[in-house]
């Protein structure tokens, strides 16, 4: 068996592949790229992330065939700042498993990210006859001002037997897409790892599959008529586990996404990235025969306009766009009484939502919710929300002489909803309240101390007038 590594100091592995499928026969020889750029020497719960790919490629080369090939490929080993840097450090030949870990064991990191350049090396020492596994191990992207994508495309073109498997080690908060893209031209798989314990699986993973599967599940992602980024999950559809996933990025090298699958039912997830409120969408699918499922999903965004009025007139108001039946926000704004800003529009992901109003300067039960809003993606959806209010108008006095004193209102479940105070001066006295029409009950205090309390009634529309004065037996 021979095999060639390609192993780079990046922590992230994909499973990525093209169209065209792999031979069927089982790639049987093997290239290790080993990166060994200075940024290996970054840590991960404390350990050089050399350190851990050194002990991970071990591992793995331990558990191959004895009669396996490999071949080693380091870069960035030798010289600071050079793209240059690339050594075929081990041939394609019969493995020697000591001999070979203590190689890996002996590359300090050093250099520069030169990845195409080392994907040629090594697909330079491929035998043309001969199936082989490419796995390359990298912590970082291309340094050296040229595209991986386009270096794996035109070898897969020039018919080389082979497939590239792409780890990404620590490479989370990166664009990866020229990684992906390599990975998924070269036929293989591209994972994204964090820690030890996912590169060496993830190592496994790669070498155990030689060949991926004819397949393929196709997903376009676009938003306002360009690509979106988006993550696509794959599920068995008996089970729910995961079985394959990955990012389309804004790239037409990886959007549309494409998935290699078995012959199978599955369970798919789309999830925009960095739209906030936008909805996982989910699907069905079979693979049969090893054909293609072309999915495409827009996840436009659309426009809501709010119109808040209060008997019929613009009224101020804080509006909120909610995801559907729930209180995680999506947007939010105020309507306040002008018509340029009232309807309030905002725009918002397509999907469904609750909106949620509620007026400035009214007292009561003045939140109201609209649920089930349909947003449509380059549409606008209008809503309109009309309160009806009251206006109580509350005087105070002691023999028909206007006092000083303490008004506040309850509703009828007794709750405290607003309270002023009324001043022995006819611009102060009586006190107004704008009111939602229903019952209420006055609860008025003299600042000499003497208490009343009395019941309102606040119709729509209309103004309620009410005396107290404390000279009196009754209001």
């Amino acid at each position: 068996m021979r095999l060639v590594i390609l192993l780079v100091a990046a922590t992230s592995l994909i499973l990525v592949q093209p169209d065209s499928a792999v031979a069927e026969e089982q790639p049987n020889d093997l290239i290790l790229i080993l990166d060994a750029s200075n940024s290996m020497w970054g840590q991960i719960d404390g350990e050089n992330k050399i350190v851990i790919a050194r002990r991970a490629v071990g591992g793995l080369v331990d558990g191959l065939p004895e009669d396996s090939r490999a071949g080693l490929v380091a870069y960035g080993h030798r010289r600071e700042g050079d793209c240059e840097d690339i050594e075929v450090v081990q041939d394609v030949d019969a493995l020697r498993k000591e001999a070979l870990k203590a190689t890996i064991n002996g590359i300090m990191p050093k250099g520069k990210t030169p990845i195409t350049a080392s994907l040629e090396t090594a697909f330079g020492i491929i035998d043309g006859q001969q199936p082989t596994s490419v796995i390359l191990i990298s912590d970082g992207l291309e340094t050296c001002s040229r595209d991986p994508c386009d270096a794996v495309r035109t070898a897969r073109q020039s018919g080389l037997p082979f497939v590239l498997h792409v780890v990404g080690f620590d490479v989370a908060g990166e664009d990866t897409t020229q990684l992906e893209c390599a990975a998924q031209e070269g036929g293989g798989l591209f994972l994204s790892v964090e820690n030890a314990e996912q590169l060496s699986e993830a190592l496994v993973s790669a070498y155990e599959k030689p060949q991926t599967p004819a397949g393929r599940l196709i997903v376009t992602t676009t938003s306002n008529g360009a690509l979106q980024d988006a993550a696509v999950q794959v599920l068995d559809a008996g089970t729910g586990e995961w079985v394959a996933g990955g990012r389309t990025y804004v790239s037409d090298e990886t959007n549309p996404r494409r998935i290699p699958l078995e012959d199978g039912s599955y369970r798919a997830k789309v999830a925009a990235a960095g739209i906030s409120g936008a909805s996982t969408l989910e699907f069905e699918f079979d693979i049969v025969e090893g054909g293609s499922v072309e999915r495409s999903f827009d996840f436009s965004s659309g426009e809501v306009a709010v119109l808040v009025t209060r008997n019929g007139e613009l009224s101020d108001a804080t509006v909120r766009v909610l995801v559907n039946d729930s209180s995680d926000q999506v947007a939010a704004g105020r309507t306040y009484v002008a018509a340029s800003s009232n309807p309030r529009v905002l725009t918002v992901p397509a999907g469904t939502y609750d909106i949620e109003v509620k007026l400035v300067r009214i007292k009561g039960d003045v939140l109201h919710r609209i649920e089930d809003v349909v947003v449509t993606g380059n549409e606008r959806t209008d809503v309109h929300h009309d309160y009806a209010s009251g206006t109580l108008n509350v005087a105070v006095m002691r023999d028909g002489t206007l006092v000083d004193a303490v008004v506040q209102v309850y509703d009828e479940n007794g709750a405290s909803v607003v309270g002023k105070r009324a001043y022995a001066d006819e611009s102060r006295n009586p006190v107004s309240f704008e009111l939602i029409p229903g019952q209420y009950l006055l609860k008025v205090r003299e600042l000499s101390g003497e208490r009343r309390e009395i019941d309102a009634s606040v119709m729509p529309g209309e103004e309620t007038a009410v005396e107290i004065d404390f000279a009196n037996q009754g209001p």
